[in-house]
Protein backbone atom coordinates (compact mmCIF):
# COMPACT_ATOMS: atom_id res chain seq x y z
CA UNK A 1 0.00 0.00 0.00
CA UNK A 2 1.27 3.44 -0.89
CA UNK A 3 1.95 6.11 1.69
CA UNK A 4 -0.93 8.63 2.00
CA UNK A 5 1.56 11.43 1.29
CA UNK A 6 2.30 9.92 -2.12
CA UNK A 7 -1.33 9.98 -3.28
CA UNK A 8 -1.91 13.40 -4.84
CA UNK A 9 -4.72 14.88 -6.95
CA UNK A 10 -2.83 15.82 -10.08
CA UNK A 11 0.83 14.82 -10.43
CA UNK A 12 3.92 13.52 -8.65
CA UNK A 13 6.01 16.66 -9.08
CA UNK A 14 4.42 19.30 -6.84
CA UNK A 15 3.99 19.02 -3.06
CA UNK A 16 0.72 17.46 -1.98
CA UNK A 17 -0.41 20.54 -0.05
CA UNK A 18 -0.12 22.75 -3.15
CA UNK A 19 -2.18 20.29 -5.19
CA UNK A 20 -4.83 19.90 -2.49
CA UNK A 21 -5.18 23.68 -2.27
CA UNK A 22 -5.54 23.98 -6.05
CA UNK A 23 -8.03 21.10 -6.20
CA UNK A 24 -10.35 22.51 -3.54
CA UNK A 25 -10.14 26.01 -5.01
CA UNK A 26 -11.27 24.51 -8.31
CA UNK A 27 -14.15 22.39 -7.01
CA UNK A 28 -15.29 24.73 -4.19
CA UNK A 29 -18.51 25.71 -5.94
CA UNK A 30 -19.53 22.06 -6.35
CA UNK A 31 -18.13 20.65 -3.11
CA UNK A 32 -21.14 20.82 -0.79
CA UNK A 33 -23.57 19.42 -3.35
CA UNK A 34 -21.28 16.54 -4.29
CA UNK A 35 -20.45 15.81 -0.65
CA UNK A 36 -24.16 15.37 0.09
CA UNK A 37 -24.72 13.43 -3.14
CA UNK A 38 -21.92 10.89 -2.75
CA UNK A 39 -22.75 10.22 0.91
CA UNK A 40 -26.49 9.97 0.15
CA UNK A 41 -26.99 12.85 2.58
CA UNK A 42 -25.36 10.94 5.42
CA UNK A 43 -22.52 13.46 5.82
CA UNK A 44 -24.93 15.65 7.79
CA UNK A 45 -25.82 12.76 10.11
CA UNK A 46 -22.15 11.85 10.56
CA UNK A 47 -21.27 15.40 11.57
CA UNK A 48 -24.03 15.49 14.15
CA UNK A 49 -22.94 12.17 15.65
CA UNK A 50 -19.33 13.34 15.73
CA UNK A 51 -20.29 16.59 17.44
CA UNK A 52 -22.16 14.68 20.14
CA UNK A 53 -18.89 12.97 21.06
CA UNK A 54 -17.22 16.27 22.01
CA UNK A 55 -20.28 17.95 23.54
CA UNK A 56 -19.73 16.39 27.02
CA UNK A 57 -16.39 18.22 27.23
CA UNK A 58 -18.26 21.56 27.07
CA UNK A 59 -15.58 23.31 24.99
CA UNK A 60 -15.57 27.09 24.79
CA UNK A 61 -12.89 27.45 22.09
CA UNK A 62 -12.67 25.06 19.13
CA UNK A 63 -10.16 24.79 16.30
CA UNK A 64 -11.71 23.27 13.16
CA UNK A 65 -8.87 22.05 10.92
CA UNK A 66 -9.49 21.60 7.18
CA UNK A 67 -12.69 23.55 7.79
CA UNK A 68 -13.56 23.80 4.09
CA UNK A 69 -16.93 25.49 3.60
CA UNK A 70 -17.54 25.55 7.35
CA UNK A 71 -20.25 22.90 7.72
CA UNK A 72 -18.75 21.37 10.85
CA UNK A 73 -17.97 24.75 12.42
CA UNK A 74 -21.56 25.86 11.90
CA UNK A 75 -22.99 22.63 13.33
CA UNK A 76 -20.72 22.93 16.38
CA UNK A 77 -22.09 26.40 17.10
CA UNK A 78 -25.66 25.21 16.58
CA UNK A 79 -25.46 22.17 18.85
CA UNK A 80 -22.90 22.89 21.59
CA UNK A 81 -24.13 25.80 23.73
CA UNK A 82 -20.82 26.16 25.59
CA UNK A 83 -18.91 27.10 22.42
CA UNK A 84 -18.04 30.79 22.24
CA UNK A 85 -15.52 30.77 19.37
CA UNK A 86 -14.68 28.42 16.49
CA UNK A 87 -11.56 29.12 14.44
CA UNK A 88 -11.58 27.40 11.07
CA UNK A 89 -8.31 26.87 9.20
CA UNK A 90 -7.87 25.58 5.67
CA UNK A 91 -5.55 25.81 2.69
CA UNK A 92 -8.33 26.75 0.26
CA UNK A 93 -9.46 30.37 0.16
CA UNK A 94 -12.30 29.56 -2.23
CA UNK A 95 -13.76 26.97 0.13
CA UNK A 96 -13.59 29.41 3.04
CA UNK A 97 -15.19 32.20 1.01
CA UNK A 98 -18.22 29.97 0.62
CA UNK A 99 -17.98 29.20 4.33
CA UNK A 100 -18.00 32.91 5.17
CA UNK A 101 -21.21 33.38 3.17
CA UNK A 102 -22.85 30.50 5.04
CA UNK A 103 -21.69 31.85 8.39
CA UNK A 104 -23.16 35.29 7.62
CA UNK A 105 -26.46 33.74 6.60
CA UNK A 106 -26.56 31.92 9.96
CA UNK A 107 -25.67 35.12 11.87
CA UNK A 108 -22.62 33.41 13.33
CA UNK A 109 -20.03 36.02 12.30
CA UNK A 110 -19.20 36.73 15.93
CA UNK A 111 -18.53 33.07 16.74
CA UNK A 112 -16.79 31.65 13.64
CA UNK A 113 -13.66 33.03 11.97
CA UNK A 114 -11.63 31.62 9.08
CA UNK A 115 -7.87 31.68 8.47
CA UNK A 116 -5.82 30.35 5.57
CA UNK A 117 -3.28 28.23 7.42
CA UNK A 118 -1.47 24.92 7.00
CA UNK A 119 -2.32 22.32 9.65
CA UNK A 120 1.37 21.35 9.80
CA UNK A 121 2.32 24.84 11.01
CA UNK A 122 -0.53 26.22 13.09
CA UNK A 123 -0.04 29.86 14.22
CA UNK A 124 -1.29 29.24 17.75
CA UNK A 125 0.44 28.88 21.11
CA UNK A 126 0.55 25.59 22.96
CA UNK A 127 -2.62 24.81 24.95
CA UNK A 128 -4.85 27.24 23.02
CA UNK A 129 -8.08 25.27 22.43
CA UNK A 130 -10.64 23.25 24.36
CA UNK A 131 -11.24 20.97 21.36
CA UNK A 132 -9.83 20.37 17.89
CA UNK A 133 -11.95 18.89 15.11
CA UNK A 134 -11.32 17.66 11.56
CA UNK A 135 -14.01 16.40 9.17
CA UNK A 136 -12.98 14.65 5.96
CA UNK A 137 -9.58 16.32 6.00
CA UNK A 138 -6.89 14.15 7.56
CA UNK A 139 -6.37 12.10 4.39
CA UNK A 140 -5.43 15.34 2.62
CA UNK A 141 -2.63 16.23 5.04
CA UNK A 142 0.84 16.53 3.57
CA UNK A 143 2.04 14.50 6.58
CA UNK A 144 -0.56 12.88 8.84
CA UNK A 145 1.79 12.28 11.77
CA UNK A 146 2.99 15.90 11.81
CA UNK A 147 -0.59 17.11 11.52
CA UNK A 148 -1.57 15.05 14.57
CA UNK A 149 1.41 16.43 16.49
CA UNK A 150 0.39 20.02 15.73
CA UNK A 151 -3.21 19.43 16.75
CA UNK A 152 -2.02 17.77 19.95
CA UNK A 153 0.25 20.74 20.68
CA UNK A 154 -2.51 23.37 20.55
CA UNK A 155 -4.96 21.39 22.69
CA UNK A 156 -5.45 22.11 26.37
CA UNK A 157 -4.73 19.30 28.81
CA UNK A 158 -7.61 16.84 28.93
CA UNK A 159 -9.16 18.27 25.76
CA UNK A 160 -10.39 16.12 22.84
CA UNK A 161 -9.34 15.78 19.24
CA UNK A 162 -12.23 14.58 17.09
CA UNK A 163 -11.60 13.28 13.58
CA UNK A 164 -14.43 12.32 11.21
CA UNK A 165 -13.25 10.47 8.13
CA UNK A 166 -14.51 8.33 5.29
CA UNK A 167 -13.58 4.67 5.63
CA UNK A 168 -13.03 1.47 3.70
CA UNK A 169 -15.63 -1.09 4.83
CA UNK A 170 -14.10 -4.45 5.70
CA UNK A 171 -17.20 -6.62 6.15
CA UNK A 172 -19.08 -8.54 3.43
CA UNK A 173 -21.03 -7.34 1.47
CA UNK A 174 -20.37 -3.68 2.33
CA UNK A 175 -16.72 -3.98 1.27
CA UNK A 176 -17.66 -5.24 -2.20
CA UNK A 177 -20.40 -2.64 -2.63
CA UNK A 178 -18.09 0.16 -1.55
CA UNK A 179 -15.32 -0.96 -3.90
CA UNK A 180 -17.66 -0.81 -6.89
CA UNK A 181 -19.13 2.55 -5.83
CA UNK A 182 -15.72 4.11 -5.18
CA UNK A 183 -14.12 2.76 -8.34
CA UNK A 184 -16.90 3.26 -10.88
CA UNK A 185 -19.57 5.66 -9.63
CA UNK A 186 -17.74 8.44 -7.76
CA UNK A 187 -15.09 9.17 -10.44
CA UNK A 188 -17.61 9.21 -13.31
CA UNK A 189 -20.28 11.30 -11.60
CA UNK A 190 -17.69 13.58 -9.98
CA UNK A 191 -15.99 14.25 -13.29
CA UNK A 192 -19.31 15.07 -14.96
CA UNK A 193 -20.61 17.41 -12.25
CA UNK A 194 -17.39 19.13 -11.16
CA UNK A 195 -15.47 19.19 -14.45
CA UNK A 196 -12.44 17.94 -12.50
CA UNK A 197 -11.71 14.31 -13.32
CA UNK A 198 -8.68 14.09 -11.05
CA UNK A 199 -10.42 15.38 -7.91
CA UNK A 200 -12.93 12.55 -7.78
CA UNK A 201 -10.41 9.92 -8.75
CA UNK A 202 -8.20 11.19 -5.93
CA UNK A 203 -11.07 10.91 -3.41
CA UNK A 204 -11.36 7.08 -3.33
CA UNK A 205 -7.60 6.68 -3.79
CA UNK A 206 -6.89 8.85 -0.75
CA UNK A 207 -9.41 6.92 1.34
CA UNK A 208 -7.80 3.64 0.28
CA UNK A 209 -4.35 4.54 1.60
CA UNK A 210 -5.28 6.50 4.72
CA UNK A 211 -4.58 4.83 8.10
CA UNK A 212 -7.84 3.28 9.25
CA UNK A 213 -9.29 2.34 12.63
CA UNK A 214 -6.51 0.85 14.84
CA UNK A 215 -3.83 2.18 12.49
CA UNK A 216 -4.94 5.75 13.09
CA UNK A 217 -5.61 5.39 16.82
CA UNK A 218 -2.15 3.84 17.23
CA UNK A 219 -0.69 6.85 15.41
CA UNK A 220 -2.62 9.18 17.70
CA UNK A 221 -1.22 7.42 20.76
CA UNK A 222 2.29 7.58 19.33
CA UNK A 223 2.23 11.40 19.13
CA UNK A 224 1.17 11.74 22.77
CA UNK A 225 -2.57 11.26 23.16
CA UNK A 226 -3.19 9.37 26.40
CA UNK A 227 -6.34 7.76 25.04
CA UNK A 228 -7.58 7.11 21.50
CA UNK A 229 -10.58 5.20 20.24
CA UNK A 230 -12.99 5.10 17.31
CA UNK A 231 -16.60 4.43 16.37
CA UNK A 232 -17.72 3.23 12.95
CA UNK A 233 -20.81 4.72 11.30
CA UNK A 234 -23.24 3.68 8.56
CA UNK A 235 -22.04 0.17 7.69
CA UNK A 236 -18.39 1.22 8.10
CA UNK A 237 -18.61 3.99 5.49
CA UNK A 238 -17.32 6.56 7.98
CA UNK A 239 -15.46 6.54 11.28
CA UNK A 240 -15.23 8.98 14.18
CA UNK A 241 -11.90 8.98 16.03
CA UNK A 242 -11.40 10.52 19.46
CA UNK A 243 -8.12 11.33 21.16
CA UNK A 244 -7.69 12.81 24.63
CA UNK A 245 -4.65 14.88 25.55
Amino acid sequence: MQSPERITPYDTERPKDEQVEAMFNHIAGHYDRLNHLFSWGMDRVWRQKAIRMIEPFAPRTVLDVATGTGDLAIEICRHIPSVKQVTGVDLSLEMMRIGEQKVRSENLDNRITFMQKDCLDLPFADHSFDAVTVAFGVRNFQNIELGLEEMYRVLNEGAPLMILELSRPVSFPWKQGYNFYASHVIPVVGRFLSQDAEAYTYLPESIAVMPQREELTDLMLSVGFREAYYRTLSLEAATVYMGLK
